[in-house]
């Protein structure tokens, strides 16, 4: 690859980072607003911030869901 390719890739993968960040942010708004969330609203939550913690993390394409 280029070095030109490079810095295309790392200010690609720069602008995901920050989109992945503000989805973080708004999960976390929501969770503090969810008074009444549901248990495995809950136990799924615990499980992204272990992960996230972890460094385990894994994004899974909406289609393969």
């Amino acid at each position: 690859m280029t070095i030109s390719a490079n810095r295309e890739i790392l200010a690609e993968l720069k602008k995901l980072r920050e989109r992945v960040d503000r989805i973080e942010q708004l999960l976390e708004e929501r969770r503090f607003e969810a008074v009444d969330a549901l248990p495995d609203e809950i136990e799924a939550l615990r499980e992204h911030e272990e992960e996230k913690r972890k460094g385990t993390l894994k994004l899974v394409r909406l289609e393969d869901v």
